[in-house]
C-alpha cells in the first residue's frame, strides 16, 4: 500500500510519495550529471521565473527567458530575458563578451581555456554569473552536490508530458527541487531554488526545453554582434546597470 511519507530535514518537510524502494537520489543527480559531462556540445531553451523583496512582507514575482549554446571546450553561447533586463553572452573560445542591449552597453575581456574556468573566473573576478551555470560544467554533480546536507526522491512526475524523476536536496542557505527525465536521456527538466534563509523564502524556477543534443553549432554563433553604437564599459559597471 503506497504510504506519504513525511521526513523533516533542516527544518523544512521532504516529502516521498513511492511505491517500494525509491531510486537514490544522489545516484540519479550522478546519473544526470555523467550525461550532460558526456556532451560535447548542446542547446535548450528555458522560461525563468523569480522572486524579489522590494519591501518588508511584499514578494514580486518577475518571469524571463533563455538560450543557451555549449560547444566544448570554451564556447558558450547565452541569450537572457526577463521583465527587468536583457543580457546576451558571447564566449569563443578566447574572450567573453556580454551585451546590455537596453543600456546600450557591452563589456568583454579575455576568456580562460575552458567553460568552467572562464565561469569560475567571471565569478571571482567580477561577480557574474549566468542562470543554471551549474549545470553547463564539465562536471556538475561536484557543483549541485557541494555542501548538501539532505536529499530525497520525491517520486515520478511529468514536465510538460515528459516522465520525470523529482528529487530534492537541502543545502545551507538553499532548498532546490530538480526534475530529471526519465530513460536513457536524463536531462533536467525543471529546477526551483529555495533560499530559505532569506526574508519571505524567494524562489527560482525554470523550466528547460527543446533540447538539442547534437546541435549544428558553427562558430559564428559564438561571435559577438556588438551595435556598432553601443558603449564599452568595465564588467563590474555593467553588472550594476539596470534599463
Amino acid at each position: 500500500m503506497r504510504r506519504l511519507l513525511g521526513v523533516l530535514m533542516l527544518g523544512l518537510t521532504f516529502p516521498v510519495v513511492a511505491q517500494g524502494e525509491p531510486p537514490g537520489a544522489e545516484d540519479l543527480i550522478r546519473q544526470m550529471s555523467s550525461k550532460l559531462a558526456s556532451l560535447e556540445s548542446f542547446h535548450f531553451t528555458a522560461t525563468v521565473g523569480f522572486d524579489e523583496v522590494p519591501l518588508p512582507e511584499v514578494k514580486v514575482k518577475y518571469a524571463g527567458s533563455m538560450e543557451v549554446s555549449l560547444q566544448r571546450p570554451g564556447q558558450l553561447r547565452v541569450s537572457y530575458r526577463d521583465e527587468r533586463m536583457a543580457r546576451e553572452v558571447w564566449i569563443d573560445g578566447e574572450t567573453v563578451s556580454v551585451l546590455a542591449p537596453a543600456e546600450g552597453f557591452w563589456a568583454s575581456a579575455p576568456a580562460a581555456a575552458s567553460i568552467d574556468a572562464t565561469l569560475n573566473q567571471f565569478a571571482a573576478d567580477y561577480g557574474v554569473s549566468i542562470p543554471l551555470d551549474d549545470l553547463l560544467r564539465k562536471d556538475p554533480y561536484s557543483v549541485l552536490m557541494a555542501g548538501a546536507k539532505a536529499h530525497r526522491y520525491v517520486g515520478p512526475s511529468e514536465i510538460h508530458g515528459v516522465p520525470c524523476h523529482h528529487l530534492i536536496v537541502g543545502q545551507e542557505d538553499i532548498v532546490w527541487q530538480i526534475w530529471i527525465e526519465s530513460g536513457d536521456r536524463m536531462l533536467p527538466r525543471q529546477v526551483v531554488i529555495t533560499y530559505k534563509n532569506l526574508p519571505m523564502a524567494p524562489e527560482f524556477i525554470a523550466v528547460l526545453r527543446e533540447w538539442d543534443l547534437n546541435p549544428s553549432l558553427p562558430d559564428s554563433k559564438f561571435q559577438p554582434e556588438i551595435p556598432t553604437d553601443a558603449t564599452r564599459i568595465d564588467f563590474r559597471a555593467l553588472k550594476e546597470a539596470r534599463p
